[in-house]
């Protein structure tokens, strides 16, 4: 298996953080005072495990970043068009840009282990479905025969918080990195006496999504300096970056290739590409001679002008110090990951439970200058004094548990990233759905912004309903001019997924995408506007979108006993009873599903949903059909994976649906399947997440029910109880902290034998409150093996 680092005691970690947060290798050899750092509980890091979802479909990456930092410095091993798919790989793959395809024993012995590296880029996705970034690619070399690629062994590859190293096999290169929010640090150490060169290539792309370099510009400025910008095309259509690179030895001698053009010199102040005359294709040669010296190099990015990324870069990394950086992002994830504490569980459970709130911290990223100057999605410049931009949002996946988990371990980052769709839906017109480095893609479907703002509102956090209201009424009433096309990607046609219901029918009828899913999901989400509209005392608004969250069940077929689709323009059938197959999953009703998946979507109203699926006792009959259904009862999109019966954990629209069982006459199966899906679906090796990890949900899904519960519908600030894995959780609250205590907890005993919140008996279907998370506050467990003692619900 990969190796692990050794982690220093929290005293020579903290003396080591202050010295390099202040500088102590001054240029000038001066002396500075060392301020007092607070003493973080660093042990924390050993249970954080990068190479956790990198192999499989968790498309997560192993590189150096700091939590939500910009730059996320990371090798790129598989690309999705060229060499990698020429092999049968599926450029699926190419999503964060490394992709393990090592074998690995059930231990996690490597069979495989020499995997193919292009280089180190700075920018990468975390967990998605979908490919983009992989901008400003570094690759060291010696040998001029291995400036494509090279390769590295896992045995010498290193990934843990805030650093990565590892050595490439061709010219026994170490490489190691480490970041800043907005600065990547690379340092090569290179065989002594061999030549020690450096490709910056700026046409790289993970390209699976027809991705390319658009126009590239760089200039030599100096012999220690080169700035740059690159503007590309993919799924994040027309994203813009600047960067600014400083390295600590001379180049000797700079050379550079355009589109496909022999290497020339470049010549000191000179800039290579402009508007008029752009180069999709600009690779940098750089050649430091031969020395006994490591190359370090400081590379800060900019999403607004190449001014900006020296500013970032004199900022935050003003002197070579490649050791302090790495210390100082190693402090960085102590303080955000100690939290939350944990007693009991195995270290394995604690790995997999630190690790998943890792991922949860990496994105939304900061995405702004420090200076204060961000890119709207419309391309204008804005100036930030009292508050952050953010970038980096999967809102179908994440309004599910990353955002209501901040709610409650870090209430400050849920309101700030609550007013900061608020302010984006200001500056462009609409809310953000799939936004990315300063790009909209409109991509999945509804306006799943709303569920995070209402989430916030409707839980009393400092975001001003009326702003809130006003935002998501946008974005429910848009309309496209030309219905219903599949949306091109400028904003307004890609904001015109949000196809919104026909007002005369009150029926979704869209005829070539996803009809049953977008109508489940408006549902929902205009139920969500209705209770933002309620905190907001605006009672027109709250009965207009009330009424709305109940048009879905227009899709509801009783014969059949699942949402299906309709006429265009009518509440008919389009399927007939006889014909209908629910395990049917193909792009043009459901939304990575079928009918067993999305018949749970109507998280608005429970109680209308066991009512029209046959009262509790029907609910009942339906979850254990969901989970005893045939898992190869049809041909399954990409993402369904992690399959009991039809349930699918792999995919986020079935995260809520293992907690129903709370209301029903058996509720311990709650604990039960919870407790699979912990053994099965979630591992510490690379393989270990069942499905695209999706930028911290599928990690957050984990966090809260490791911790014992579950919120079924954000903006209902209702949590139910599952299965909690440790004996002790704390998380801070302001005042003081909360407390999860489960007593008799083990591997055997997963049923809950009583459970109470501050001293008192849970609610209806063992349900608590969000004011009921208080400093001083407690949720308490008493566990058990045997099912028939698990405690009821109050039916």
């Amino acid at each position: 298996m990969h190796k692990k680092k050794l982690i220093p005691t929290t005293l020579a970690i903290t003396i080591a953080i202050a010295f390099g947060l202040t500088g102590c290798n001054s240029d000038n050899g001066t002396s500075v005072t060392i301020p007092a750092v607070p003493i973080v509980d660093i042990s924390v890091l050993k249970f954080i495990d990068p190479m956790i979802g990198t192999a499989a479909s968790g498309h997560t990456f192993p590189g150096a970043v700091v939590p939500s930092g910009m730059v996320q410095l990371s090798p790129d091993t598989f690309k999705g068009t060229g060499e990698g798919t020429e092999t049968g790989q599926n450029p699926w793959h190419s999503a964060s840009g490394y992709w393990d395809s090592s074998d690995y024993s059930d231990d996690g012995e490597i069979f495989d282990t020499n995997l193919n590296i292009y280089g180190f880029s700075h920018t990468h996705l975390s967990g998605t479905g979908a490919t983009d970034l992989g901008d400003i690619l570094v690759l060291p070399y010696s040998d001029d025969q291995n400036t494509e690629t090279n390769s590295f062994n896992k045995e010498n590859e290193h990934a843990s918080a805030g650093y990565y190293s590892v050595v490439l096999n061709e010219d026994n290169i170490k490489a190691e990195l480490t970041t800043t929010t907005r600065v990547g640090l690379h340092r090569y150490t290179y065989e002594k006496g061999a030549e020690r060169k450096i490709k910056l290539d700026l046409s790289h792309t993970l390209a699976a999504n027809n991705g390319e370099s658009l126009q590239n510009r760089v200039e030599l400025v100096d012999e220690y300096t080169i700035r740059g910008r690159r503007v590309s095309t993919g799924w994040f259509q027309g994203q813009d970056i600047f960067f600014y690179a400083k390295f600590s030895q001379p180049i000797a001698k700079a050379m550079i290739a355009r589109d496909g053009g022999e290497p020339q010199d470049m010549i000191t102040g000179t800039v290579y590409g402009s508007i008029n005359n752009p180069n999709k294709e600009q690779i940098t040669y750089l050649d430091f001679g031969k020395g006994d010296q490591p190359i370090e190099i400081r590379v800060a990015l900019s999403p607004i002008d190449w001014d900006g990324a020296q500013k970032n870069l004199e900022a935050e990394t003003p002197t070579y110090n490649f050791d302090s950086v790495k210390l100082s992002a190693e402090y960085a994830w102590a303080e955000e990951l100690s939290n939350v504490k944990v007693k009991g569980g195995s270290d394995i459970e604690k790995t997999n439970f630190y690790t998943a709130l890792y991922h949860a911290m990496i994105a939304p990223v900061e995405y702004q200058d420090v200076d204060g100057r961000y890119r709207d999605l419309l391309g204008g410049i804005h100036q930030s004094d009292d508050y952050k931009n953010f970038s980096i949002y999967s809102t179908w996946d994440t309004f599910r548990a990353v955002h209501p988990l901040l709610t409650i371990i870090n209430p400050q980052r849920a309101t700030d990233l609550a007013n900061d769709l608020i302010r984006k839906s200001q500056e462009t017109g609409l809310l953000p759905k799939w936004e990315g480095y300063g790009v909209e893609t409109g991509t999945m479907i509804g306006y799943p912004s709303t569920a995070i703002i209402g989430d916030a509102v409707v839980k009393g956090l400092d975001v001003n309903a009326k702003d809130a209201l006003e935002a998501s009424k946008k974005s429910a009433y848009y309309r496209p001019y030309d219905f219903p096309q599949i949306p091109d990607h400028t904003l307004q046609a890609v904001m015109a997924a949000q196809l919104s219901y026909y007002e005369s029918d009150q029926c979704v009828g869209v005829p070539n995408w996803n009809s049953v899913s977008y109508a489940l999901e408006y549902s929902y989400y205009d139920w969500t506007i209705g209770e933002i509209a309620k905190v907001a005392g605006d009672e027109a608004s709250y009965k207009e979108f009330n009424d709305r969250a109940y048009w879905s069940l227009n899709h509801w077929d009783k014969n059949v006993g699942f949402f299906v689709p309709v006429k265009l323009g009518t509440c008919e059938n389009e399927v007939p009873s006889d014909e209908f197959d629910p395990y049917e999953a193909d792009m043009y009703w459901y939304t990575e599903g079928n009918a067993w998946q999305w018949q749970w979507t109507f998280m608005q109203d429970l109680d209308k949903l066991t009512e029209i699926m046959g009262g509790t006792q029907g609910l009942n009959e339906k979850l254990n059909a969901l989970f005893t259904a045939d898992s190869d009862g049809g041909e399954n999109h990409q993402d369904m994976t992690g399959f009991i019966g039809q349930y699918i954990h792999g995919n986020e629209p079935s995260h809520h649906v293992i907690y129903l069982y709370n209301r029903t006459a058996e509720p311990w199966k709650t604990q039960e399947y919870l407790d699979k899906v912990y053994k099965e679906f979630y591992t510490n090796q690379p393989d270990g997440i069942i499905g695209n990890e999706d930028v911290g949900q599928m990690s957050s899904w984990y966090i809260m029910s490791a911790m014992g519960f579950y919120q079924i519908t954000p903006t209902d600030p209702t949590y139910t109880i599952g299965r909690p894995i440790f004996d002790e959780v704390v998380i801070p609250i302001s005042g003081g902290s909360f407390k999860i205590i489960s007593e008799n907890n083990n591997s055997t005993n997963i049923y809950v034998k009583s459970a109470t919140i501050n001293g008192q008996p849970l609610d209806k279907f063992n349900t608590f409150k969000h004011e009921d998370f208080k400093a001083g506050g407690e949720l308490r467990f008493v566990m058990t093996s045997n099912k028939e003692e698990a405690m009821k619900a109050n039916l």
